[in-house]
């Protein structure tokens, strides 16, 4: 089994984000992803956070994973998976295609944690500082 961490952040100050991706495979292989993002606030970057995981969820199963446990601080993606769908239009043109890519997975599911146990936080305000570089 898989654990697939993903966050998304942005700093308010200028509009800059990026997300963070951390994995551990099933043979206790850790890799980390960043990337920076458009997103208008913290609620969107969580979502393209969630659809950069699924993308990368796929490229596991490929390379022989077959279980993939998602881990996100965000309630509203977490709750959004479990109800397979978001009222919000914008975050709708991001989540849908995202959660139809997810469904094709093997096995896999979304579980909330708190933000001090999201190991891609980490990784996503390294991103982020990226881009004062």
């Amino acid at each position: 089994m898989v654990e697939l961490y993903f966050d998304g952040t942005v700093r308010p100050s200028n509009d800059e984000a990026a997300v963070g991706l951390f994995s551990k495979n099933s043979d206790g292989e850790v890799t980390e992803k960043m990337y920076q993002i458009q997103a208008i606030n913290n609620h969107e970057a969580e979502f393209i956070a969630f659809a950069k995981a699924v993308e990368w969820a796929h490229e596991l199963i490929t390379q022989g994973e077959s279980v993939i446990s998602f881990r996100t601080d965000s309630e509203a993606v977490a709750l959004a998976v479990e109800r397979e769908f978001v009222k919000n239009k914008r975050t709708q043109t991001i989540f849908d295609p995202a959660f139809e890519r997810y469904q094709l997975l093997p096995l896999a599911f979304v579980k909330w944690i708190p933000r001090s146990e999201n190991k891609a936080d980490r990784v996503a305000r390294e991103a982020l500082r990226l881009y004062e570089v």
